[in-house]
């Protein structure tokens, strides 16, 4: 019997008895170091270094007349 099974099969719904301490203890962590995780970071670097840029108004070459 897998972890889900032994998790359903202990359901309240199932008229079963629920011992969470008798369940067996998986441990899980986020992958690290992977393609996404490298690209996710300078994707965020490159957003940082375009937001400290100060806008500027493009120059379309015409200038209002003064009034």
């Amino acid at each position: 019997m897998n972890t889900w099974e032994a998790i359903f099969s202990q359901s309240p719904v199932n008229q079963g008895y629920y011992n969470e301490a008798g369940l067996p203890q998986n441990h899980w962590e986020w992958p690290r170091g992977t393609w996404f995780q490298s690209r996710l970071d300078l994707i965020r670097d490159q957003e940082r270094t375009w937001s400290s840029k100060p806008e500027s108004k493009p120059h379309t070459g015409r200038q209002l007349r003064p009034m």
